[in-house]
């Protein structure tokens, strides 16, 4: 048996150590903003129980830069359907908290919307380092530049776990069994001798939680599907669908990641990076949700087995092909949404 010494650097930089972003864009945030993670937030309320919620973040998308016109913003209206779906729609209605963590590029108009809507809103600060430059060097397009400012959610440390989903997401059913199953607990990091840290990489924390899904090709696949049977390659997660555990420390980790050139593939951004960070080979193998909780491309058999939820665009689904149902009811989401508030808002100026 070989056993092998690692070495590791605590984080110094700035974007670490104060953990309020560095070489931000847009308008700074007012100092009377509360912090993430309230001093001595702990995970659990006064009474010993576990807090848990669900994080979806908003930022500035090329539909809402071309016009304030609320109704135009596709990627915005989608958050407003899954708040709408987590918070109010019976079969899909969660007993936790739902935050929207929105950055400083968010106009006010839809900060104000979402308020009235009922999301929790957290005003976060870009996630830039020092050195992180060679992630945006020679990439065609930044339309996922602000991606990383979903490591934010790990500063979440008032609540134990949560579930971390892309705003492009739809519920059919409640999810809030998930967070019972075995893959969604915390657990200790494992000791792997076969892993080599990168140079100057600090520590990763000695526990941690990160469930997620690899994704489909396309539509054409069995329910649930299965590895070369309808999923991309094994190993290999989407970043839409997370449950994880906030933790200070993991996110001084994941984001020292951005400060070491080359360590992963800045085309696909925040993903390659937390693939990179879980690896299946090394400390902290991210675990596989079961398809029948989340999928990517649903068929109309998918909806008939009772998948609850998804992560697909209500405006566009290139990938559904003939699935009509499937995109029938995308689009009716948008519009059952609006009737609901545009009914509930009369109803509060009548």
């Amino acid at each position: 048996m070989i056993f092998t010494t690692l070495s590791f650097h605590e984080p110094t930089y700035d974007a670490i150590k104060h953990k309020t972003g560095f070489g931000q864009k847009g308008p700074s945030l007012s100092s009377n903003i509360a912090p993430l993670n309230p001093e001595g937030a702990s995970g659990f309320d006064d009474n010993g129980n576990e807090k848990l919620a669900y994080v979806v973040l908003l930022s500035g998308t090329v539909d809402s830069a071309q016009s304030d016109d609320l109704e135009k913003d596709n990627y915005f209206i989608a958050t407003r359907i899954l708040v709408w779906q987590l918070l109010h729609v019976p079969e899909s209605r969660t007993k936790h908290d739902v935050i929207v963590m929105i950055t400083p590029s968010v106009s006010q108009s839809r900060r104000d919307r979402l308020e009235k809507d009922g999301a929790i809103l957290k005003l976060v600060d870009f996630v830039r380092t020092p050195h992180d430059s060679w992630i945006y060097e020679g990439i065609g397009s930044h339309q996922w530049d602000d991606l990383t400012t979903k490591f934010r959610a790990w500063q979440l440390t008032q609540y134990n776990r949560v579930l971390l989903l892309d705003g492009d997401s739809m519920l059919r059913h409640s999810l809030d069994g998930l967070f019972d199953q075995p893959l969604a607990q915390i657990q200790k990091s494992l000791t792997d001798s076969k892993f080599k840290p990168l140079e100057n990489q600090i520590s990763w924390p000695d526990k941690y939680l990160y469930a997620g899904g690899s994704e489909v090709w396309d539509s054409n696949h069995q329910y649930p599907p299965f590895h070369g049977g309808g999923l991309k390659k094994k190993g290999r997660m989407n970043a839409g669908f997370i449950l994880l555990h906030p933790d200070d420390a993991m996110f001084d980790y994941l984001t020292s990641f951005m400060e070491i050139k080359d360590s992963y593939d800045p085309k696909y951004n925040e993903q390659a990076l937390l693939n990179t960070a879980f690896d299946w080979e090394g400390p902290m193998p991210w675990k596989e949700v079961g398809y029948t909780w989340n999928l990517r491309c649903p068929n109309e058999n998918d909806f008939e087995k009772g998948l609850p939820s998804m992560h697909e665009k209500w405006w566009t689904q290139p990938y559904i092909y003939d699935n009509q149902k499937v995109k029938d009811w995308l689009l009716a989401q948008r519009w059952e949404m609006k009737g609901w508030y545009d009914g509930r808002d009369a109803m509060k100026t009548a």
